[in-house]
Order: structure tokens, then sequence, then C-alpha cells
């Protein structure tokens, strides 16, 4: 599956970025994972991913389920790879150790939001406590960014005063209770553009000489992987 629209559904060149990192970290695993839990799917973009690319079953969940997502999967012919259910990211319903990797998109700002910041810790602990000995977590979450992200997103963002946008420091205190993470970060224009995806992706192939200037602090996608 090599269509990222469909995996990352909105911003692609910037958080396309993500899962090709995803890809390159499950590529060079010694023991590819076998089985995987999405968390936030939407329309099970990235589980369709991981089920073509690397054969994964995987679990495709959300708090609500969508139609989509079973469509997307059958039409990718990895529908037999996939099961679903409506799943609250702080109360994951599976005993501990149970998965290889879990994944995760954009979650942690409607997790948290409205000022519930700790069930961003929960959810967390959530996904620590199903992964295996030795899985990996595969994230990526919007960033709070600059001043000038932030006042962009009150003012043309529906979401944008409940959401809870987090830092790097603060994901990076989220993951501490995994034995090793790498935290990556990258965008920063694309943001300010929200259609037509055209002009995104001019941006985002612009931010490739910006990102070198600007402190990683005003970038507004981070992403990478932690082991359990």
């Amino acid at each position: 599956m090599e269509k990222l629209t469909d995996v990352v559904e909105w911003d692609v060149a910037t958080w396309s970025r993500a899962v090709r990192y995803w890809s390159a970290i499950i590529a060079a695993s010694s023991l590819p994972p076998v089985s995987g839990l999405e968390l936030g799917a939407r329309n099970g973009g990235v589980s369709c991913y991981f089920a073509s690319k690397f054969g994964c079953k995987m679990a495709c969940t959300d708090v609500e389920s969508s139609a989509a997502a079973e469509v997307l999967h059958k039409r990718h012919g990895v529908a037999d790879l996939i099961t679903y259910g409506e799943v609250d990211a702080c109360s994951i319903p599976w005993e501990a150790n149970t998965f290889d990797f879990v994944v995760f998109k954009s979650i942690l700002g409607v997790v948290g939001a409205r000022g519930h910041r700790e069930r961003q810790v929960k959810a967390m602990e959530e996904i620590h406590r199903v992964l295996r000995p030795g899985g990996q977590l595969l994230f990526a979450e919007n960033l709070r960014a600059s001043k000038l992200h932030e006042a962009a997103r009150r003012l043309f963002v529906p979401w944008g005063k409940s959401w809870a946008y987090v830092t790097l420091e603060e994901l990076r205190e989220l993951l501490r209770g995994f034995k090793s993470v790498d935290l990556q970060s990258t965008g920063f224009s694309a943001a300010f553009v929200p259609k037509p995806d055209f002009l995104r992706t001019i941006c985002a192939a612009m931010d490739e000489s910006v990102l070198r200037w600007v402190p990683k602090r005003w970038n507004y996608v981070g992403y990478g992987h932690a082991i359990k």
C-alpha cells in the first residue's frame, strides 16, 4: 500500500514523514512484529498500511467505528488480517503483554481535551500495559508548536480551543515509562494552509529548508517510537 493519502488522510506531505519513519523501524526489526493495535484509527489507513506492507494482524480501533475502514481494507485485500473495536485509549480491553506494537496518530489532544491532561497519562500507561516486553509504540502527535500556531488554531480550527496540544517536553515526559525513546519533530509552515492539499505539499517542501532554522519547539508534529 503506497498511496499515503489513504494512510495519513490529512496534511499528507508532513505527516507521511512519520509513516516512513515507522516503516523503517519495522523493516529494521530483528523479529518482525506479528500483532498490532491501532488507536484512534479514523478510517483505518494506518492499520491498512501495516497489514498490507508487513502482513501484520491489526486491531483497528477508535472510540466510534467507521464503515469506511472496512471498505478500505477490503479494497486493499487485507480485511482478513484486521479486526475492529470501539476502544477508549484510557481503558484498552486487552490483557497485559498482548501486542507486538501499538500505533497512533494524533490522539493525545482529544484524549486530554478540555483540561483533562491526566487522561493522556492514563492512555500512555494503558498502551505500555498491553505491549509485550520489548514491544514498540509508534506514534505521531500534534504539538503545541509556536505562538503563531496557537493563535491560528484558536481562530480557525473548530476544536483549537479545547484540544490538549502537547509540547515536545510534555510528550517526552508522557513516554518516561518506556525503556528507550526516539522522539523526532517536523513541520512548520504547512499547518497554516488547511487546503487544498497541493499547497500544503509545496509548504512541506519549503519546510525542508525552513526547519533548519526554526527551533524544534516550533514544529507542529512530534513522532517516533518507544520500546517497552
